[in-house]
Formats: C-alpha cells, sequence, structure tokens
C-alpha cells in the first residue's frame, strides 16, 4: 500500500471507518475524530454481515476496529477486511488486558494499534503515521513486518547499530519523560510529577529531540511506540 500523499492541514481528505459495538466508544471516537484537521467522514459500519461490503464500498483510507466485538469474531473480521480492503489501512484499539488478542490482530492483519486508555493525540499520530500525513523519524520509512505491523527500517545509509545507540543514548530521567509525553502530559504536568522545574523539562525533551533526530512531540510519540520505548500497557 502507499501512502496517501501530504496535503495541506486545512484540507479534510481522510475517509474512516469505525467498528465497535460499543455505542459509547463509537460517539466519543466520533466526536474526537471530527476534530482531527484531516479527518473529512467518520462511517460508523454495523457488524453484521455487509460489514465488509460496506468497506468495500466506501473505500476508507483507515478501518478502526475496537478488539471488543460482542458476537463477533474479531480476527475473522480483521482477515476480511485485509483480504477484501487492500488499500485501507487497519487500526485497531485495544484494551489493557488485550496484549494476547492484539498480536493476533496484528498477525491476522492489523497495521497499528492505539490503547484506549492512551490520549486522542496517540491516536491521531497513529492514523497520521499509517497514512504518510506527517514527517516519519529521520533515517526512517514504514515497512510491513511478517506479523502485520507497520514498523520501521533503516533507509540506506543508516547503520542499525547507530540507530540503536540513539536509543541506549537516553538517560534514565529522558526514559521518564518520553513514557509521561506518550500519556498526554504537558510540560507543566510532566514537572509536577518529577518535581523539577519547567524549563528543566524543556531542556530534557530538546535534548531528547536531538538524540533521536525528530522536531517535535508527534514524531516522538511516533517514534517511541514504533521502537518499543513505550510498551503495550505503558498508559
Amino acid at each position: 500500500m502507499k501512502p496517501l500523499p501530504i496535503q495541506e492541514s486545512s484540507t479534510r481528505f481522510l475517509r474512516i471507518a469505525l467498528i465497535s459495538s460499543n455505542h459509547v466508544t463509537r460517539m466519543g471516537l466520533n466526536m474526537i475524530l471530527k476534530a482531527h484537521p484531516f479527518v473529512s467522514r467518520v462511517d460508523d459500519v454495523s457488524l453484521g454481515s455487509n460489514a465488509v461490503d460496506i468497506v468495500v464500498r466506501e473505500k476508507p483510507q483507515v478501518i478502526i476496529v475496537d478488539l471488543e466485538l460482542a458476537d463477533a469474531d474479531t480476527l475473522e473480521l480483521i482477515r476480511k477486511l485485509r483480504s477484501a480492503a487492500a488499500d485501507s489501512h487497519i487500526l485497531v484499539l485495544s484494551g489493557l488486558n488485550d496484549e494476547e488478542l492484539t498480536r493476533a490482530a496484528l498477525s491476522s492483519g492489523a497495521e497499528g494499534v492505539v490503547l484506549k486508555v492512551q490520549p486522542p493525540a496517540v491516536l491521531f499520530a497513529a492514523i497520521e503515521s499509517l497514512c504518510g500525513c506527517v514527517p516519519k523519524p529521520w533515517g526512517y520509512q514504514p515497512v510491513r513486518s511478517a506479523n502485520g505491523l507497520n514498523g520501521v527500517t533503516p533507509s540506506a545509509g543508516t547503520n542499525k547499530s547507530e540507530y540503536r545507540g540513539f536509543i541506549e543514548g537516553l538517560t534514565s530521567r529522558e526514559r521518564e519523560i518520553i513514557h509521561f509525553v506518550a500519556k498526554g502530559l504537558k510540560n507543566k504536568d510532566v514537572a509536577d510529577r518529577l518535581c523539577i522545574c519547567e524549563t528543566t523539562v524543556r531542556h530534557h525533551l530538546t535534548a531528547i529531540f536531538s538524540k533521536l533526530h525528530v522536531s517535535n512531540r508527534q514524531q516522538l510519540l511516533i517514534m517511541a511506540h514504533q521502537r518499543g520505548l513505550v510498551e503495550l500497557g505503558a498508559g
């Protein structure tokens, strides 16, 4: 699948299909997603036998599947969606205790996972990363790994051990700050948690951006999830 062309943030062009048996989850996600500057439409897709047909007809760029589907075989649904809608990206919503099911979903064709306890910024970053709406971390490009998850691989001229050195070069305090950023905390909140001043947090973030060759929180968030700096359940 080719990433979508990068467009101006003022242009709404993303179509998203949302599959969940939880009415409250659907309502909440609809409100969150429609506030995103790239999203033009969010379609609720029923869990009936024609769910795959609806997705094929509407051709959404992103399909969000709630792993906790009532009276439905989630993994079989993901396999059918992957086969029938090859040009769509599949993103799953997972609970804290669904790690085994999440791995199975990735093996079945899902390309990314977002925990339900994580802030909307994580969902937005995952969508934008899959669709190519934002720059990827320096020196890396998306690939489809054996288990179906979009990861990253060094581009030409980038040494794997060199990149591993970037990660290993992070201090324990910098790793703490990355975890707090992944939870959606602002600089002041991070400072309060760590009992340090807000200026010190900014200095740490500057060092983190430099070490990982990213330029903003969003790119840091994407890299943190792609490279395992923020594990499943960290939220």
